[in-house]
């Protein structure tokens, strides 16, 4: 997607078992765009899931953030100041965190795009309990993937209208997703 226009941060929002990550994977591949999942970025900086679980379940799990996003806070900045477009996989529930990615792009004269998943509580429910165990994704009984879905239900500040965000269906195939994706797309930038 890097073009000579302004290069946009494609991020996300939505309760866990959602589909950030399905349509993260899918829109940059559609895309050839730079995917950076901060799941997977957990796994490289901590070398496994136990570690991350040992850093999370310690006084220290504030550090686990700080170096995954700081991380990938840095990557981004590189590709925006080269024109690339980026699709940042992960969840910025909180407004503060989303200002902070819009500090980034406005220093590289980029936009951000808060791409909104709509999923209903059920479906991400079952998902959450039902898909493979992946680097950038993780399987839980239903008893963790409630307390995480409320985790983050506790813990989202509604968009601001002045922030640039897509609606998607998280209970369509990817094609679907992608349609309605695009001419959304068009409100905020041309094709």
């Amino acid at each position: 997607m890097a073009t000579s226009r302004k290069p946009v941060i494609f991020t996300f929002l939505g309760i866990p078992g959602s589909g950030k990550t399905y349509f993260a994977r899918n829109l940059a591949q559609k895309t050839a765009t730079v995917r950076l999942s901060s799941d997977a970025m957990r796994l490289a900086i901590f070398g496994s899931l136990e570690g991350i679980a040992q850093a999370y379940n310690s006084d220290d799990r504030e550090i686990v953030n700080t170096y995954t996003f700081g991380a990938i806070d840095y990557v981004v900045n590189e590709l925006l100041s080269n024109g690339q477009d980026v699709v940042y996989d992960a969840h910025y529930n909180q407004r503060s965190k989303r200002e902070e990615l819009e500090k980034i792009a406005q220093k590289n004269n980029a936009q951000v795009i808060l791409v909104r998943i709509n999923t209903p509580y059920d479906i991400a429910l079952q998902r959450g309990q039902n898909r493979e165990a992946a680097p950038d994704q993780r399987k839980l009984d239903e008893h963790h993937m409630r307390e995480v879905i409320e985790r983050h239900r506790a813990n989202t500040d509604e968009p601001l209208s002045s922030e640039n965000v897509i609606d998607v269906s998280g209970e369509v195939p990817f094609d679907e997703q992608y349609k309605s994706f695009k001419e959304s797309l068009k409100e905020y930038r041309s094709e």
